[in-house]
């Protein structure tokens, strides 16, 4: 067995398990965060001697464990606000056999995983627009966060939609393949 046979066998199989996952995880994350926000508002007003909670500090929590949770019609928007058309989370079909000849299925391969590359990246970046929310840009370290956060979305939802993106690019620059 070749590799690009193992590529071709592992992009067959494994995706549609791993976008699974990614949904599962955002929803847990989603959800742990909101839970959380909402356990640290309640302790504030419960307890004696807690440091008040302002809704400046749970509502930006609450916005992105919300957008973990449905984290897949957030890529979809984000998707859209670029290009238009259905974001598909499935195997990507952009090399055909005569175009790309015996490689389709490899080209066809690679690109899916990069798909499911961008999920992660997706993800990825809203994790870290909470990081942004939580640590606050007052505390004058050298990382932005929300630039970090918002390239890391974008990127994502280029690679998740990986074969419009190619195709796009392709058209832009006038190139023949």
């Amino acid at each position: 067995m070749d590799i690009a046979t193992m590529v071709i066998t592992f992009a067959k199989e494994v995706p549609e398990a791993l976008w699974k996952v990614l949904w599962v995880l955002g929803m847990l994350i989603g959800t742990l965060y909101c839970g959380n926000a909402l356990l640290r508002m309640s302790r504030a007003s419960r307890l004696p001697g807690q440091s008040p909670v302002t809704m400046g500090e749970i509502l930006p929590i609450m916005i992105v464990g919300g957008l973990l949770y449905n984290l897949s019609s957030f890529i979809d928007a984000t998707w859209n606000s670029m290009g238009t058309g259905v974001v598909t989370y499935g195997p990507v079909t952009y090399a055909t056999g005569k175009d790309f000849g015996k490689f389709a299925d490899a080209i066809n391969a690679v690109l899916t995983i990069a798909s499911v590359a961008g999920g992660c990246y997706f993800f990825k970046g809203v994790v870290l627009l909470k990081r942004a929310t939580s640590d606050g840009q007052s505390s004058g370290g050298s990382e932005d966060y929300v630039w970090r956060a918002i390239t890391h979305m974008i990127g994502g939802s280029l690679m998740v939609q990986v074969a419009d993106t190619i195709e796009r690019f392709r058209q832009s620059l006038h190139l023949f393949w």
